[in-house]
């Protein structure tokens, strides 16, 4: 029994082990960077973000992408991939980014020509069908390469290396990265560092000062580790929910919620009387009319 139960202890060891280890085949590296400057400005009527070149494939958020996840996810190394099969695919992305990039560029470049064409310049419907057709067929060829790529990878990889990538899909596609930490407070007023950080309101350096020593290194550490805590706590609701727990298993867990918010705003209170006092009249009614408009 004592062999047993160290050989299960060696096991689990080793699989911490594993876990812990787990990083990524190959880094990203700037990749993010040089794409950049190939995208080009977002189209003026894009809701969101433009995911360039995602974005422009025909079916563009239904299909994993394994070529960069296989070698580039935090967890890759995991996959136990041989040399020759990282090779294998380095070579799949180095024939399919540079097609897709190109394509993608075409695509956005037309897109943004017909957007011209049929909302500013108010061209008929009717004329703008040809490049509708032309923009439809270019994504279906993206689309089509997508394809080829995945039954690429899949090629590459053996039934239970690919089993383990498409669970690595699976998760991504179901955290969305706006849920990484959020939470509402008790009443929306306004944020006026956030206001002047984005340049909506212009102050003095004096101001900036005071705004650092005054308010910023005194009220903010207090009323944002409120609100992890509540967050914390608003995550082991949510968990406890999922497996069935009732209101009054978390009757008590909601109470603590309740008055981690209440001490959080109520420190925002007061650090808003104080920042009140620190810009000028025409800034604090700027700040609120852009909170409330």
């Amino acid at each position: 029994m004592k062999k047993v139960n160290l050989i299960v202890a060696s096991i689990l060891l080793l699989g911490s082990v594993s876990s812990l280890s787990a990083e990524s085949v190959v880094p990203k590296g700037d990749f993010a960077k040089k794409l950049k400057k190939v995208v080009g400005k977002q189209g003026k009527f894009v809701v969101g973000k433009d995911d360039f070149p995602k974005s422009y494939f025909l079916v563009h958020q239904n299909l994993p992408y394994l070529a960069g996840l296989s070698i580039h996810h935090p967890k890759s190394s995991i996959l136990g991939l041989s040399k020759k099969q990282i090779e294998a695919i380095k070579e799949v992305k180095r024939k399919t980014v540079p097609y897709v990039i190109k394509k993608a560029q075409l695509i956005k470049s037309l897109e943004l020509e017909l957007a011209q064409n049929i909302a500013v310049d108010s061209n008929e419907a009717k004329s703008q069908y040809a490049l509708v057709d032309e923009i439809g067929k270019l994504r279906i060829e993206l689309t089509k390469a997508h394809l080829q790529c995945i039954n690429n990878i899949r090629s590459i990889l053996s039934k239970e290396q690919y089993s383990k990538l498409l669970g690595y899909a699976t998760k991504m596609g179901s955290k969305p990265k706006s849920n990484k930490f959020k939470i509402d407070e008790l009443v929306i007023l306004p944020h006026p560092g956030q206001l002047i950080k984005k340049g909506l309101i212009d102050i003095t350096q004096e101001q900036n000062k005071k705004i650092t020593n005054e308010i910023k290194a005194v009220y903010a550490p207090f009323f944002q580790n409120k609100l992890r805590e509540a967050y914390d706590l608003e995550k082991k609701v949510q968990r406890m929910v999922a497996n069935g727990k009732g209101a009054k298993d978390v009757s008590t867990l909601i109470d603590k919620i309740m008055k981690l918010k209440a001490e959080s705003i109520l420190s925002r209170i007061e650090a808003l009387n104080h920042i009140q006092k620190v810009l000028t009249k025409e800034q604090w009614v700027k700040a609120n009319k852009l909170t409330y408009k």
